[in-house]
């Protein structure tokens, strides 16, 4: 990432994905939480209800909207971010980054020169870079010692 004494004062690319670790446990227990909470917004229909008790049918509805409203935005919580793809190419010194929709169409394709950019540095596991205006391209996480030992002998 780009310098800066406080994370609020840095410049934060438009390609940042943090690096978090992927916790199984937690995104079990939040899809579970967000099934539950939807079926028990249809189950509530279940219950009987006086005839004729307006109040409590506009309760019910009011709850079970709730319910299904909540459990459609944990499931949305648990979806991952997609970050882009960076294809390096250290033969040719190109850096292509390739954005896909949901449905993995491409949406947009940008290819730089690496001697064309501002700046690129592979630091603490992240790989940044500028482009020529110093605007952030990216910063993405690289976790493999291989990947990371080519970037380093093409930055050098």
């Amino acid at each position: 990432m780009p310098e800066g004494p406080l994370r609020k004062q840095r410049d934060v690319p438009a390609h940042y994905i943090e690096a978090l670790p992927e916790n199984v446990l937690r995104r079990g227990v939040l899809r579970f939480a967000a099934v539950a909470s939807m079926t028990a917004a249809a189950g509530l229909w279940l219950v009987p209800v006086l005839p004729g008790d307006a109040v409590m049918q506009l309760f019910k509805l009011a709850v079970s909207a709730v319910l299904a409203l909540g459990g459609v935005a944990i499931l949305a919580r648990t979806r991952t971010a997609q970050a882009p793809e960076v294809h390096v190419d250290t033969q040719q010194r190109r850096l292509t980054i390739i954005e896909r929709d949901a449905q993995g169409h491409v949406r947009s394709r940008q290819c730089h020169a690496v001697d064309g950019l501002t700046e690129i540095v592979l630091r603490d596991n992240m790989l940044s870079a500028r482009d020529t205006q110093g605007a952030p391209l990216f910063a993405l996480p690289v976790s493999d010692p291989a990947v990371e030992a080519a970037l380093r002998r093409m930055l050098a």
